[in-house]
């Protein structure tokens, strides 16, 4: 019988319990109440001007975060294992790459010509093994207080989303939102709230991201948020601002919640009176080879929109995966609990290696590759042991991701797992370090305070630069 062991060295102790030093970093130690969340008091943690005066720092102008929802298999993708047993090793076979050494997935062609211009990271680790809480340890970069106990919805304590703590950074622009999402938020149905992690948490609704709604059978997207009536002109609407102005004079006796609700109000009309976003995000004035090489679904097409978005001066743009066809039995998105491979083949890997591949490129071809910073993850990855339904079940230990511009060193590859990429066996990356660096590229000090409604100070991230994951 075939087992799966722990490793004695890196990430996990051969008891299968984490470090004392992961524990440090993941703020288990800390007190409980908010803390618990992986939010440690700004007290706890002191300045790293070191960091913050980097080479590295602020190289990167803007971020395309993209989200593969449902957890790829790590064996199946990016770390394949040809020489592990049959049902470790699976169906799919490994390809050479443009780069000398570095194999990849044969459903990945396109991609594999491209290797040289983004890293992979086969290393990345955690342990929240549940959808809720993994797509909130990476999004957030901060480990959730229960790991394997599902969390619906999002509450008003949680970490904010990277791209919040960007917005934060950042401001906003006239008329241009500095975090955006695409196409959607996740729900889990009949629950109305939000997965947590994808919003701006403790920091407050002004700092939510801006949601870029899109139509799964059209593969189109809608501004309706932004979008007003034939019959309101802008004379009609600078009337309207106008009394509203009035009415809300700032006053000494004005609560922080006014203060919120005034500051969402000015970002609404700002967005109400630019046309900005909606010329931006006309795709209809794409070239029809353009559109028709991202791919003609959501995804694709959301890609090309996040490339016209990040162009045009947004400084984080988040697209999720929406599956392009109906699943089918075995799990919907990457969630291919059963029958993997014909998931993989037939409705997975081809239109992401469509669509990534043409974001790479298009890029390049417009000479941004060097200030946008690409990543490319997942809530987690999946079990090394194919099951008995013919799929792959949830694995937080090993995950593979790909980093590319902003000075990431393309061609190469970061961490390594053991022979049934099970857990890492060097160089293992914390969601709280890959956090901290994603935000010091986007040139957001280490030492960063957040403060939550009652003004208490709050870290940003609790994890450390990874110069060698980002060099």
């Amino acid at each position: 019988m075939l087992t799966i062991t722990r490793p004695s060295t890196g990430t996990k102790t051969a008891t299968g319990h984490l470090p004392r030093r992961v524990l440090l970093q993941a703020g288990l130690f800390a007190p409980l109440g908010m803390a618990s969340f992986g939010m440690a008091p700004a007290t706890a943690r002191a300045s790293t001007n070191e960091e913050n005066s980097s080479p590295s720092f602020g190289r990167a102008k803007r971020c395309i975060f993209i989200f593969l929802n449902g957890g790829p298999s790590q064996l199946d993708t990016w770390d394949m294992k040809p020489h592990a047993p049959a049902n470790i090793r699976g169906e799919l076979q490994p390809i050479p790459t443009k780069v000398p050494g570095i194999d990849a997935c044969e459903l990945l062609p396109r991609m594999a010509m491209l290797t040289d211009r983004f890293k992979i990271v086969r290393s990345v680790t955690h342990t929240a093994s549940v959808h809720t809480t993994g797509v909130y340890t990476m999004l957030t970069g901060t480990y959730h207080r229960t790991p394997k106990v599902d969390q619906t919805v999002s509450l008003p304590e949680d970490h904010p989303h990277l791209g919040s703590v960007v917005s934060h950074h950042h401001g906003w622009t006239a008329g241009s939102p500095p975090f955006i999402t695409l196409p959607t938020l996740f729900r889990a149905p009949p629950v109305e709230g939000v997965w947590p992690g994808q919003t701006a948490g403790f920091l407050g609704r002004r700092f939510d991201p801006f949601v870029i709604e899109g139509e799964k059978q059209t593969a189109k997207f809608r501004f309706t948020d932004v979008e007003t009536p034939p019959e309101l002109s802008a004379a009609r609407l600078t009337g309207r601002r106008d009394l509203l102005t009035h009415l809300t004079v700032p006053s000494q006796k004005e609560t922080a919640a006014v203060r919120t609700w005034n500051e969402i109000g000015q970002q609404a009309w700002s967005l109400l009176e630019s046309r900005n976003l909606r010329r931006i995000g006309d795709l209809e004035s794409e070239p029809v080879a353009v559109r028709d090489r991202y791919g003609r679904h959501l995804f694709g097409q959301g890609l090309l929109l996040a490339r016209k978005l990040s162009e045009s001066g947004i400084p984080f743009v988040t697209v999720y995966w929406i599956d392009p066809t109906p699943a089918g039995a075995g799990g919907g998105e990457y969630d291919s609990h059963g029958f993997i491979y014909k998931h993989m083949r037939e409705r997975l890997l081809p239109p992401t290696d469509m669509a990534l591949s043409a974001l790479f490129e298009d890029l390049r071809d417009r000479g941004l590759d060097e200030e946008t910073l690409v990543v490319v993850l997942s809530e987690f990855g999946r079990t090394p042991m194919i099951n008995k339904d013919a799929g792959r079940d949830h694995w937080a230990e090993a995950q593979s991701i790909l980093m590319a511009g902003a000075g990431i060193t393309g061609g190469v590859v970061h961490g390594a797992t053991d022979q049934h990429a099970a857990y890492p066996s060097s160089d293992p990356v914390t969601p709280p370090d890959l956090g901290q660096s994603i935000l010091h590229l986007l040139g957001v000090p280490s030492h960063l305070e957040l403060r939550d409604p009652q003004g208490r100070p709050f870290l940003a991230s609790q994890g450390r630069v990874d110069q060698k994951l980002i060099g």
